[in-house]
């Protein structure tokens, strides 16, 4: 598998961990706030990490450039990072073009630390310092969408493609992943199979915020199987690719996929 450098946290795990809930309630991580960071990694080629970051940043720079066009009153409600909180059906009404200022860039360093003096004075215990509070909204925007695309996600994928040979695993866009919490869909000869989500192994931990996020997902989950008839089945795997889940979960892959591959080869003859 492709050896690629990867973020590491440069603050204590449990005050990071303990901001979970406060940035997911504060809907700091919705595309509205920083942008579909999924696309925005898929636009380049990085050979390094540092490179991703700054072409984050540089993304920012640009939206700022575009913002300083418009009038104050649309620049502030460009701005206004906590509207998909507290005003979510003001984000319905505003038209594609501008909203996608803020879904189709990056962010500026200042722009996150904004975000961090949010998080800062909503954090009580453990108490977290301004800086602590900027890593943990850099690592989370920046690190996190590193570590879990470049490197899990294309690893895994690699590792799949070498069990599964003959499906084409298609990344989706930033949109539908954001939609339906979905990472990957699985095509035999134009067919769609379904679709794969992968996530570390603290995935299968049992922390409140995990219990959320898994409550989220299976209900967009749920929502892709009634757009597409097709389930969403989760692949938890390490940085190497190496899938965890693999004794019941690859075997249940396997039995479903063959079926489909042998129902094509029974349609093409």
């Amino acid at each position: 598998m492709e050896n690629v450098d990867i973020f590491t946290l440069t603050i204590d795990k449990n005050k990071f961990q303990s901001t979970n809930g406060i940035w997911n309630k504060l809907t700091l991580n919705d595309p509205w706030s920083v942008g579909y960071v999924s696309n925005l990694i898929e636009e380049s080629v990085f050979t390094v990490k540092e490179d991703w970051e700054e072409y984050y940043y540089e993304s920012g720079r640009k939206r700022r450039e575009e913002i300083s066009k418009l009038s104050s009153e649309n620049q502030s409600l460009l701005d206004d990072f906590l509207l998909k909180k507290n005003n979510p059906k003001r984000i319905n009404e505003i038209s594609f073009d501008l909203k996608k200022l803020n879904t189709g860039y990056g962010r500026t360093k200042e722009d996150l630390m904004q975000k961090a003096k949010v998080l800062y004075g909503n954090t009580t215990s453990p108490r977290l310092s301004i800086d602590e509070c900027f890593e943990c909204v850099r690592f989370r925007v920046i690190c996190e969408t590193w570590n879990g695309i470049v490197h899990r996600e294309k690893n895994t994928i690699a590792r799949l493609k070498e069990m599964f040979p003959k499906i084409d695993f298609q990344k989706v866009s930033g949109e539908k992943d954001y939609q339906y919490a979905v990472d990957y869909e699985l095509f035999l000869n134009g067919l769609l199979l379904g679709g794969i989500q992968i996530k570390p192994q603290s995935y299968l931990g049992n922390a409140n915020y995990i219990q959320r996020a898994k409550e989220a997902n299976k209900r967009k989950h749920s929502a892709y199987k009634n757009a597409f008839g097709k389930n969403i089945r989760f692949v938890i795997a390490d940085m190497n690719g190496t899938i965890l889940n693999k004794d019941d979960f690859l075997e249940s892959l396997k039995k479903y996929y063959d079926r489909h591959i042998q129902d094509a080869i029974a349609k093409s003859i």
